[in-house]
C-alpha cells in the first residue's frame, strides 16, 4: 500500500513503515521487537505536523528503524483497527508487543518527548519483558470481562437515562454539548431532534435552535464555501479545526434537512442549501457518480475572503471513496429533497447508492469498505452494511425506485450471516478472520449496531417480516447492562430503543403512476415527521407483489394508514389522511 504523508515538506517515509497485517506482526516476533503503531488520516492536521515534526526527526528516524517494526494504518481505512487502538485521538502513537497488545501511547507526541519515548519504551522492552508480557495478560483478561455482554429488557427508562445525560451536557450558553472543545454531534442532536418529534416538549426545542444556530453562525461553518469544519476548538464555537468531512457533513445535512421540516420557519433551508452546495462543488465525483472522503484543513485558506480564495489552490480532497459515507451522503440527500423540494437530489442520491452496490461489491456480494481507485478492499464491516441499509430503504421510500426494498432486504441478509453474534445477539464490526493483535477478538461497537437494529425495524414494519423485527430486538437487547457508561454518546441506541419500543406507523399510498390523488396523498404521507413511521408508494401496474402481500385493492388511489398490525379504511382526501396521522402520533404519549 501507498502511504500518505503530510503535504509539507518532511521525512515521515524515511521510516520503514509496514502495512497493518499478518506479514509486520510476524517480523517482529522473529526480531522480537516491539512494534510502533501510528494511526493517522489524510485530513489530520496534527498528523501532518507529526510527519513534518517528530517523525522527521533525525534521531527519532533512526530509533524507529534499528528498534522496532513500525506500522502505518490509515484510521478511514482503517475503522476496526482505530477502533482497538485508538489512544484519545489523531495521530495516535501505540507502542505494542509483537503479539499487538498496547504497552503506552499517545496522541501526537512532539520530537523531545519522541526521542525520549522511542529510546525508553525500547529498552524497557529489552529488559522488563517479562514484567510486560505478565501486565499485558491481566489486562487483556480484564477487558474481556468487561466485554462480556449483558442483556437486558428494553424499557423507556433507556431512553430516559440518556435523554438526561444529554440534557446535563447541554451548554445552555452558547449551544451544542460540553465545553471545549466542542464537536457538532450529530447523532445526540437527531435524538433530540426525534423527543421533540415524539413528546413535543418546548425545552427540547431550545436545545435545538440554540445549537444550529450556534454551529451555523460560528467559525466551524464555512461561509463562503458551505459545509461544515470537524469542530471547534472553543466553546464559542469560533475558532475551528479546518477538516471538512464528509461524514460530519452528511450527517449534518440530515439534520438540518429534519430540522427544517420540523421547524420550516427556522431558516435551516439555507444551511441545507449551502452544505449541499459543498459537497456537490467539492466532493462529488462525477466520473465514478459518488462522494469523495474529505478536505484537508489549511487555516490560512479558509481564513480568506471569496476573492481571496479564488487565488489560491483550494485544499486537498482525498478522492477515495467509502462505502459507510457516501450511503449517510445518499440518505442526507434524500432528506435534502424532502425539505427542499428538488428532484435533483433524488437524483444525486440514487446515483451514489448504485455506485456502492456495483462499484464498491464484490460478485459474491461482500461490500468493500474503501476504493482508492484499485478496487474495493476491506470487506463487510458493520458500519458499511447498516449505514446501506438505511440507505436502501430511504431510497425505496422515495416512492421511485421499488426494488431498493429487495437491495435493503439482501444487505440485511448480509449483515446477519456474516456479523451475528450468535450467542449475545447483535453484530460484529467485522467477519471472522486471521487478523493479528487485537483485531483477533471480534468487538460489538454500541452505534453502528444501533443504527443496524434502526434499520432492521424499519425493515421490518415495511416488509412484515417478523423474522428482522426479532434480530433488531435481540441486538438492542443484548446492550442493556452496558449503554449507561456511553453517556450522551448512548443517543443512537436511545433513539433506536424508542423506535423499538413505539407502535410502527406505516403509511401506504395506492394508485396508479401521476393519479393526482395519489400524487397529494404522497406528499402528505411524505410529510410526516413521525420518527417511527415508514411509507409504501403502491402502483399497481408495477408493484402487483407488493400490493398483493399488503391485501389492499389496486383498483382507486386511496391511502391506508396502519398503527402496529390495525389498519384504516381507504383515506381518498388529503385532510382526513393528516387528522389520521395526527391521531397516530398520539401514540407516543406517556404517562408522566
Amino acid at each position: 500500500m501507498t502511504f500518505r504523508f503530510s503535504p509539507r515538506p518532511n521525512r515521515a517515509s524515511d521510516i520503514g513503515w509496514r502495512d497493518w497485517g499478518e506479514k509486520a506482526f510476524q517480523e517482529a516476533q522473529v526480531a522480537d521487537k516491539p512494534i510502533l503503531l501510528a494511526i493517522s488520516a489524510v485530513w489530520c492536521h496534527w498528523c501532518h505536523v507529526m510527519d513534518e515534526t517528530s517523525y522527521s526527526d533525525p534521531e527519532v528516524i533512526r530509533t524507529i528503524n534499528e528498534r522496532y517494526v513500525p506500522i502505518r494504518v490509515d484510521n478511514d481505512e482503517r475503522p476496526d483497527v482505530n477502533r482497538r487502538y485508538n489512544m484519545g485521538g489523531w495521530p495516535t502513537t501505540a507502542f505494542l508487543t509483537p503479539d499487538g497488545e498496547i504497552v503506552h501511547g499517545g496522541t501526537y507526541i512532539p520530537p523531545d518527548a519522541m526521542r525520549s519515548y522511542v529510546a525508553q519504551v525500547a529498552e524497557v522492552w529489552r529488559d522488563r519483558r517479562t514484567e510486560i508480557a505478565q501486565r499485558v495478560a491481566e489486562v487483556r483478561e480484564k477487558n474481556k470481562e468487561e466485554r462480556a455482554p449483558k442483556p437486558g429488557d428494553l424499557s423507556w427508562e433507556i431512553v430516559d437515562s440518556v435523554g438526561s445525560h444529554i440534557r446535563g451536557a447541554y451548554d445552555p450558553q452558547f449551544g451544542g454539548f460540553g465545553r471545549e472543545p466542542k464537536f457538532p454531534q450529530p447523532k445526540v442532536l437527531r435524538f433530540v431532534l426525534d423527543e421533540y418529534r415524539r413528546f413535543g416538549y418546548p425545552e427540547l426545542a431550545t436545545m435545538i435552535h440554540k445549537t444550529l444556530a450556534a454551529m451555523a453562525g460560528g467559525g466551524m461553518y464555512d461561509r463562503v464555501a458551505g459545509g461544515f469544519f470537524r469542530y471547534a476548538t472553543t466553546r464559542q464555537w469560533d475558532i475551528p479545526h479546518y477538516e471538512k468531512m464528509l461524514e460530519e457533513n452528511a450527517e449534518l445535512l440530515a439534520l438540518y434537512a429534519e430540522a427544517h421540516r420540523t421547524f420550516p420557519t427556522a431558516g435551516y433551508d439555507r444551511i441545507v442549501r449551502d452544505v449541499v452546495r459543498w459537497m456537490d462543488a467539492t466532493l462529488w465525483r462525477e466520473d465514478v457518480k459518488a462522494f469523495a472522503g474529505s478536505q484537508d484543513a489549511d487555516e490560512h485558506y479558509y481564513a480568506l475572503e471569496a476573492s481571496e480564495r479564488a487565488k489560491h489552490d483550494s485544499p486537498f480532497v482525498d478522492r477515495t471513496l467509502y462505502s459507510n459515507w457516501n450511503a449517510l451522503a445518499a440518505s442526507a440527500y434524500l432528506a435534502a429533497a424532502a425539505a427542499l423540494g428538488e428532484e435533483r437530489l433524488k437524483e444525486r442520491a440514487h446515483d451514489t447508492i448504485v455506485t456502492i452496490a456495483n462499484r464498491m461489491s464484490r460478485p459474491d456480494g461482500r461490500l468493500g469498505h474503501f476504493d482508492r481507485g484499485d478496487g474495493p478492499e476491506v470487506f463487510d464491516l458493520l458500519g458499511d452494511l447498516a449505514a446501506l441499509c438505511g440507505a436502501m430503504l430511504d431510497v425505496y421510500e422515495t416512492g421511485s425506485h421499488p426494488h431498493a426494498l429487495d437491495g435493503a432486504r439482501l444487505t440485511a441478509e448480509a449483515m446477519r450471516d456474516r456479523l451475528e453474534d450468535p450467542d449475545h445477539g447483535g453484530f460484529f464490526d467485522a467477519p471472522e478472520k486471521r487478523e493479528p493483535g487485537r483485531l483477533a477478538v471480534r468487538e460489538r461497537p454500541l452505534e453502528e449496531n444501533a443504527l443496524a437494529a434502526d434499520g432492521l425495524l424499519r425493515l421490518a414494519a415495511l416488509t412484515g417480516d417478523e423474522k428482522w423485527h426479532a434480530l433488531a430486538l435481540r441486538a438492542l437487547r443484548s446492550f442493556v447492562g452496558e449503554y449507561r457508561q456511553w453517556g450522551q454518546f448512548g443517543a443512537s441506541y436511545a433513539n433506536a430503543v424508542a423506535r423499538a419500543l413505539a407502535e410502527p406507523l406505516v403509511v401506504s399510498v395506492v394508485g396508479p403512476e401521476a393519479d393526482p390523488l395519489a400524487d397529494r396523498l404522497w406528499r402528505i404521507a411524505r410529510a410526516s415527521i413521525d420518527p417511527a413511521r415508514s411509507i409504501h408508494r403502491i402502483v399497481p401496474a408495477r408493484d402487483g407483489a407488493q400490493l398483493a402481500a399488503l391485501g389492499f385493492p389496486g383498483d382507486r388511489a386511496a391511502a391506508y394508514v396502519c398503527v402496529a398490525t390495525v389498519c384504516s379504511a381507504p383515506i381518498a382526501d388529503e385532510a382526513s389522511l393528516s387528522r389520521q396521522l395526527d391521531e397516530a402520533a398520539a401514540r407516543h404519549r406517556r404517562q408522566d
